[in-house]
């Protein structure tokens, strides 16, 4: 038997990509670099522990599990 544990809560964060124009930049296309994104903050705000069965599949993001 194997316990799954699930958080979820909010995160500030900070993201920064290079463009040579505005208008690039605001239509977002033509990037010059690879976008960075830096985490600030977080804050978990629920914490639940699941019990699984062996035979069990575990899917992504599906509400209620």
């Amino acid at each position: 038997m194997a316990y799954k544990k699930i958080k979820s809560g909010e995160a500030s964060f900070i993201s920064e990509q290079k463009f040579n124009t505005v208008e690039d930049a605001h239509n977002n296309s033509n990037p010059t670099s690879e976008e960075d994104i830096t985490i600030q903050e977080v804050k978990i705000e629920h914490t639940r522990i699941k019990k699984e069965e062996d035979n069990e599949e575990v899917k992504k993001n599906v509400l209620g599990q």
